[in-house]
C-alpha cells in the first residue's frame, strides 16, 4: 500500500512538473556537434593500426618485417594497393603467400579511408626517419621477453 502511495505521489509530481504556462513550447536543446577531423593524423594512425609495432617494436625473431623506410619508395597508388590487397609494388602477393602483412592488409587495413591512407603515406614519407625507427626498436629491450623464447 505504501509503494502505491509513493508511486502516485511521484506520478503527480511528474505531471505537475511537465505542465506549465507554456505547455506547447519546449526549451531549446543544445546539441553537441561532432565532426571528424578534416585531416586524420598519419602519425597517430601509424601507431594505432600497428605499422610501427610490427615493423619496429617486435623482435625480428618473431616478425621479420622490413623497416618502414621502405614506404618512401612507394608512390601513393602503390602504397594504397599494398594496404588494400597485400600486394607489393613489384607484384608479390603477400596474402597468397600467407604473410602477416598480406592478411592484415586484406582483413584490416583495407577498411581505411582514402584520407587515412593518404595521411599514413604522407607521415611515412616525410615524418618517419631512420633515427625515429631506431628509437622505436630500442624499446624492444625494455619489453618482457615472449614466454615462448624463455629457456
Amino acid at each position: 500500500m505504501y509503494r502505491l502511495f509513493v508511486l502516485m505521489a511521484v506520478g503527480v509530481s511528474l505531471i505537475s512538473a511537465c505542465s506549465s504556462d507554456n505547455a506547447g513550447e519546449q526549451a531549446p536543446v543544445e546539441v553537441a556537434k561532432v565532426s571528424a577531423s578534416p585531416h586524420p593524423s598519419g602519425e597517430r594512425l601509424a601507431y594505432i593500426v600497428g605499422c610501427v609495432n610490427c615493423h619496429h617494436q617486435t623482435p625480428k625473431e618473431i616478425m621479420n618485417a622490413p623497416p618502414l623506410m621502405v614506404v618512401q619508395g612507394y608512390s601513393f597508388p602503390e602504397f594504397k594497393k599494398l594496404l588494400e590487397t597485400g600486394a607489393t609494388r613489384d607484384g608479390r602477393d603477400m596474402y597468397a603467400q600467407g604473410s602477416i602483412m598480406g592478411i592484415v592488409a586484406r582483413e584490416q587495413l583495407s577498411h581505411l579511408t582514402d584520407d587515412e591512407i593518404t595521411a599514413i603515406h604522407e607521415f611515412l614519407q616525410k615524418g618517419w626517419t631512420v633515427e625515429r625507427a631506431a628509437l622505436e626498436e630500442a624499446k624492444i629491450a625494455t619489453f618482457p621477453p615472449p614466454t615462448f623464447l624463455k629457456q
